[in-house]
């Protein structure tokens, strides 16, 4: 296929393969998976003992927060320093339904129960951080004024806290700034691992890994394509950007056959 001599990689994005990238995937691939089963092998080889890991001091706090946010924002990094991923268990509004009272109730990531798939054949074995942590902290609003109060209600994890928090996708989202941010470097096709570098970069407290960014990628491309599939995606773009191409489809079918696109400035050259 002649792509010819002109810059035409942004219309090829996504459509050929990239082995730098494919070595970032190996790298990645590995290191999370080492870093799940190291947490595997700690919480197998501590089955059947009692752990109880007790933070009541940690969260206890007199201070009253501006807003809802401030509150979460807080126990997160507080969690977050003590190895705990702090969620939203459950919210509330005074308005959802009668005798509700508004309250944000804030649990350990591994609090709950794992729920396996409804197939009945697994193709391969399963491992989760769900454990029925009880943790549990409430937020509520004050009575008088505005702001927020946190209240413990179960200071107590029944695991060993995490030694390193690289890894979990919940800590590791993507700010709506930073989504900004890579959908631009994608555009300019700049590499997953620069995107990755260039995000901690500006939040050197970002616990975000390359297989994010990778999703993020994957999302930020699938989002421009819409409803179409990679090869209608294609056509568009040459339409779009006035290339000369011929293809050919199976005969009786809509399967493509082979097809061939070069640029009118290939043309010229030649």
């Amino acid at each position: 296929m002649d792509q010819g001599e002109y810059n035409s990689d942004e219309m090829y994005e996504g459509f050929e393969p990239d082995f730098e990238d494919m070595n970032d995937c190996l790298e990645r691939d590995f290191d999370e998976r080492y870093d799940d089963f190291d947490a595997m092998n700690d919480a197998l080889n501590k089955e059947g003992e009692d752990v109880m890991v007790e933070l009541n001091d940690v969260f206890s706090t007199g201070m009253m927060f501006d807003t809802r946010d401030d509150l979460l924002k807080w126990a997160r990094n507080v969690g977050r320093e003590n190895g705990v991923v702090v969620v939203i268990f459950r919210s509330e509004n005074a308005t959802a339904r009668p005798r509700t009272k508004t309250k944000l109730i804030l649990g350990c990531e591994r609090s709950g129960k794992y729920r396996p798939w409804k197939n009945a054949k697994p193709t391969r074995s399963t491992w989760s951080r769900k454990c029925e942590c009880p943790f549990r902290l409430r937020g509520t609003p004050s009575n008088v004024g505005d702001g927020w109060y946190l209240h413990v209600i179960c200071g107590v994890h029944n695991h060993e806290l995490a030694k390193k928090l690289t890894g979990h996708a919940f800590l590791g989202r993507l700010s709506q700034e930073e989504k900004v941010v890579l959908g631009d470097m994608t555009k300019n096709m700049i590499k997953p691992r620069n995107i990755l570098m260039t995000i901690k970069d500006h939040n050197v407290t970002s616990l975000t890994t390359i297989k994010q960014v990778y999703n993020a990628r994957q999302a930020y491309r699938s989002s421009l394509r819409g409803n179409r599939t990679e090869m209608q995606h294609l056509l568009t773009l040459m339409e779009r950007d006035k290339y000369v191409y011929r293809y050919r489809k199976v005969e009786g079918s809509n399967e493509l056959r082979d097809i061939f696109w070069t640029h009118p400035d290939a043309i010229s050259l030649k």
